[in-house]
């Protein structure tokens, strides 16, 4: 059954197939790290809601194979809508997907994408207001959801407060504290949790099998499948370089050229240099290792608020690097 791919995340699931079963809100929240499963459980949860198999619907799950469960994979099923970064790329670029060039224009418009806008709110609740295409479930799933610009926040609020019948709001967000407090009061909370190591390492093979060392990279992962692929990238960055006095160099030269994704790498690279410093620090053996590795992961941090701030990504990569000189890291 389908809510069996969410891995897992038991007490998540369990609420939303008691949810199928009986009362389902009118908004939920899933809250949790990025990677772990939440925009997965949403769709599953249309799927449950929709599915045509009555046995199915009998345990609160779906069958994964009915014309609506295959339409929501896939999709192109009418009265479920997820609102991300790419639906609002594909809105902003106001061109036909036939059109010459498209999906290079599309991957440029996804780049600059990064908060959820008023007009792209203003698309999906004009979309609830509409009559069901197949006399279903209507399900509108916002990634993302801590991005919304305060005035796509209001513009959403009326809409979860009194959605139509046979509606509902799904929201996903990895900080839920940055999000607005009227919002957060209108939606049921689902907490999900990070993954065990294992289970990153089994989906990240699955799904990145060109990745060189799934294990390495779960490590660096912390429960989150989007981590362990982010790890994977840095990896590759950081043990292709030579090691010795040019490393530093060699793994800032690695980094992709344009600077959007310089930056995303460049994020990935320091947070698993963090990881392995804080690895140093818990390993330490005397007070001055510890201070020494205290200092470092100070530095870090700075160093990605840097980046953050368009920094150069391969001086920002380069000079944290050369500063780990001392500590001995091991990646």
């Amino acid at each position: 059954m389908p809510f069996s791919e969410v891995l897992d995340q038991p007490s998540a699931t369990d609420y939303l197939k008691k949810s199928v079963l009986g009362r389902v809100p009118q908004a939920l929240l899933f809250c949790g790290p990025s990677g772990v499963g939440k925009k997965k459980a949403a769709l599953e949860f249309a799927k449950a809601l929709n599915c045509l198999d009555p046995v199915a619907r009998q345990n609160g799950d779906a069958c994964g194979l009915c014309a609506h469960c295959k339409a929501i994979d896939n999709g192109t099923y009418p009265d479920v809508v997820v609102a991300d970064f790419l639906y609002q790329a594909r809105l902003e670029l106001k061109k036909d997907p036939g059109d010459k060039g498209y999906e290079d224009e599309l991957e440029k418009e996804l780049a600059k994408q990064q908060r959820i806008k008023v007009d792209t709110i203003r698309d999906i609740t004009a979309k609830s207001q509409q009559k069901s295409a197949v006399n279903g479930w209507k399900v509108f799933i916002v990634d993302e959801a801590q991005s919304m610009q305060t005035e796509a926040a209001n513009a959403l609020l009326k809409f979860i407060e009194e959605p139509p019948q046979k509606t509902v709001w799904v929201l996903l967000t990895d900080k839920k504290a940055s999000m607005l407090k009227t919002i957060l009061s209108r939606c049921q909370p689902l907490q999900f949790a990070p993954l065990p190591q294992e289970t990153v390492q089994q989906l990240l093979a699955q799904t990145n099998p060109d990745v060189a060392d799934p294990a390495l990279a779960a490590k660096y992962a912390q429960g989150s499948l989007t981590r362990a692929q982010r790890a994977a990238e840095a990896l590759e960055i950081l043990q292709a370089a030579p090691q010795g006095p040019a490393w530093p160099a060699a793994a800032a030269a690695a980094l992709p050229r344009t600077m959007t994704a310089a930056r995303q790498d460049a994020q990935a690279v320091l947070d698993v240099v963090t990881l392995a410093v804080h690895r140093v620090w818990r390993q330490a053996q005397n007070e001055a290792e510890r201070k020494a590795c205290q200092q470092a992961l100070k530095k870090l941090e700075n160093y990605k608020i840097a980046v953050a701030r368009n920094v150069s990504p391969a001086l920002t990569v380069e000079t944290a690097l050369m500063g780990l000189d001392k500590l001995h890291i091991q990646i």
